[in-house]
């Protein structure tokens, strides 16, 4: 848990200056990362393992203000969930909350969660609409001193070293409004690859596959594949986009 809140205090530490976001995005990239591939929630008896998370900020004193966090007080806390919705439905959704501003009380308030956009839970594959109903009841029966215990470090396997991570944009998000100047920074904060998603090239038990998958894997190939991009595409995902074959 402390390179965990070291990776915060290193997202907190950056100032955004001339609207130029880059740092923050990698920073919360670098902590999706790190939440995904190190880190699992347990509730009772209940393990849930994020498969894609969405990373939501926001930080005035710094200049970064996300236009689409809900800004709910849990999302100003560490180690709990947030509830979208108190009702299970179509609209559910579930944030692990990781703000440390209540640690230093002379810091200025800020929201930071992850959305839990697709998990397995015990083992099975979870969409964000279904997973709250699997884990409130369970979550709500513990203390409030054990709402904030939720977050374990995984047992490092072979596995866990060879996840493959990438970054895309976040799903679901509207631009339009009424407001011509709300629209452009909207439209800047939607552009930010705050999707960080591992494994995408597994088949999952579900009706369809991830979204956005080879933006995905284009981001991944950029940075850590210096081989053949076509035989990669192929022996992750069975196809290759034309724009890698022969290459």
């Amino acid at each position: 848990m402390k390179n965990l809140k070291c990776q915060i205090r290193n997202l907190e530490n950056i100032t955004v200056s001339n609207e130029d976001y880059t740092a923050v995005e990698k920073e919360l990239q670098l902590l999706g990362k790190k939440l995904l591939t190190e880190y699992v929630i347990k509730i009772g008896n209940i393990e849930v393992e994020p498969l894609w998370v969405e990373a939501y900020y926001s930080n005035i004193s710094k200049k970064f203000s996300d236009p689409f966090i809900h800004g709910k007080e849990e999302q100003s806390k560490f180690c709990v969930l947030y509830f979208h919705h108190n009702t299970d439905d179509s609209r559910s959704g579930v944030d692990i909350c990781l703000s440390l501003c209540d640690e230093d009380k002379n810091k200025s308030k800020y929201y930071l969660s992850y959305l839990l956009k697709y998990t397995l839970v015990n083992g099975e594959f979870t969409t964000q609409s279904q997973l709250s109903a699997k884990i409130r009841k369970a979550y709500n029966s513990l203390s409030e001193s054990d709402k904030s215990c939720i977050l374990f470090n995984k047992t490092f396997n072979a596995t866990n070293t060879n996840d493959i991570v990438g970054y895309t944009t976040r799903i679901g998000l509207k631009a339009t409004d009424s407001n011509p100047g709300t629209e452009k920074i909207k439209k800047s904060y939607i552009s930010l690859r705050l999707a960080i998603a591992k494994n995408f090239d597994r088949s999952y038990p579900c009706e369809k596959r991830l979204p956005k998958l080879e933006s995905l894997a284009d981001n991944y190939l950029s940075t850590h594949e210096s081989g053949n991009k076509e035989n990669w595409y192929i022996d992750h995902f069975g196809y290759c986009p034309q724009k890698y074959k022969g290459k």
